[in-house]
């Protein structure tokens, strides 16, 4: 059997066109909707991490929880003879270097969700802006942060833009962009890296950009179900900010793994960075080998197949 003919096979059966349930209490909220089968899927966003900043904060599936932002989930950055700034990160003096400005909740009819909301959507938009302080002067701010996630389905789409206010040029020494805390996982798959067949995880470690120019992805397995992270090309995602030496891809580290987006690059104000990425969750695979892997989701209120065969990636939409 064909194999593109199979999966749109399967994507129509696994996506059955449901609207989410949409709950949400004061700042807290949650959506749920439906996976393969028989299988549920619940997201939750509220202030989190020792900054409490807002972000998807867990997910569960089938009432599992499968994510927690018990670390960083978006972030962190590293400055050069400073420190550390935003996501799980306090100042050296324990004090918050990050903080959460302003939340607005939208439905994929641009309709804004206040308190006591309860319904019906089929894609969520959060958009979340944050200020960034200076570690070496914590009176003053680094960036502008902001975070739009739009839920749709089994997916959450991340995208993600810096805008630099600081007054002196800055280097940022490290910047972890999009990560993943997994609960419980086994087993990581980077298709297009160093990790081309399922390894278990504490075998796992980084590799290079020039070991891996291709890489997008990776996949992670626990004993209830697959978290994939798939980082588009869009502004800094082509790894431009990362040199052929050093890492793009980091793994069993303080219990999650990342994509790094920026290493040793100088930011002066005025400048503005962006990246945009797809977190998914799913039983099961479409298809699995070692040289082929799919699986569904949803990207921009669409479902789409994430495909890699042999050292490419495609994303590829399903007929409506």
């Amino acid at each position: 059997m064909h194999k593109s003919i199979l999966a749109l096979i399967l994507a129509i059966s696994f996506f059955p066109a449901k609207a989410m349930k949409v709950a949400l209490d004061g700042e807290f909220l949650a959506i749920e909707s439906r996976l393969e089968g028989c299988h549920s899927i619940r997201y939750e966003f509220s202030r989190c991490m020792a900054n409490h900043i807002y972000t998807f904060s867990r997910v569960l599936v089938d009432s599992v929880v499968v994510n927690e932002a018990t670390s960083d989930n978006i972030g962190p950055f590293l400055i050069e003879n400073s420190g550390w700034t935003g996501g799980n990160h306090l100042l050296s003096d324990g004090s918050p270097s990050a903080r959460t400005d302003s939340i607005s909740i939208h439905n994929e009819r641009g309709e804004r969700l206040g308190d006591g909301f309860r319904g019906d959507a089929k894609c969520v938009t959060i958009r979340v802006v944050n200020t960034l302080l200076n570690p070496l002067e914590p009176d003053k701010k680094f960036c502008t942060e902001t975070v739009c996630y739009s839920v749709c389905s089994n997916s959450i789409q991340v995208c993600a833009t810096h805008s630099y206010v600081n007054v002196n040029p800055l280097k940022i020494s490290r910047y972890y962009g999009m990560q993943s805390m997994m609960v419980g996982e086994t087993e990581i798959l980077t298709p297009g890296g160093k990790y081309s067949r399922w390894t278990p995880v504490d075998s796992v470690d980084r590799f290079t950009r020039k070991s891996a120019p291709r890489f997008h992805q990776f996949i992670e397995k626990s004993d209830v179900c697959h978290a994939a992270a798939y980082m588009t090309e869009k502004g800094i995602g082509d790894r431009h900010l990362v040199a052929p030496d050093d890492f793009v891809f980091i793994g069993n580290s303080w219990s999650k793994s990342y994509h790094k987006l920026i290493g040793d690059a100088t930011v002066k104000n005025g400048d503005k960075t962006q990246w945009e990425g797809i977190y998914t969750w799913f039983i099961s695979p479409l298809y699995s080998n070692p040289e082929y892997f799919s699986y569904l989701g949803c990207m921009n209120g669409r479902r789409v197949i994430f495909c890699h065969k042999k050292t490419t990636d495609h994303i590829n939409y399903c007929k409506q």
